[in-house]
């Protein structure tokens, strides 16, 4: 069974999602268990030009996460939060 990472998420991610309510919860909510799913990815992938870093995106309660996984250090950055629009 996979080592569970350590979460950390950038506070400008959090500025997007609403004060309170289901949708922040629900965010909340994945942050919280990410660190046990990271090893499964995220929705799908994309790659940064500049770092050729391999970035997750996860699509949870009407918002896109981005976050990647820091092997070495046991560790997911959340890096950005944006909300779905239609």
């Amino acid at each position: 069974m996979p080592r569970d990472y350590h979460v950390f998420v950038n506070l400008e991610c959090l500025e997007v999602l609403p004060k309170s309510g289901r949708r922040r919860e629900t965010v909340i909510d994945f942050f919280r268990i990410l660190g046990s799913i990271a090893h499964l990815g995220g929705g799908f992938q994309m790659i940064d030009p500049e770092s050729s870093r391999r970035f997750e995106v996860t699509h949870v309660a009407g918002f896109a996460i981005t976050w990647w996984i820091d092997g070495p250090v046991y560790e997911v950055k959340v890096v950005d939060v944006h909300p779905i629009t239609k």
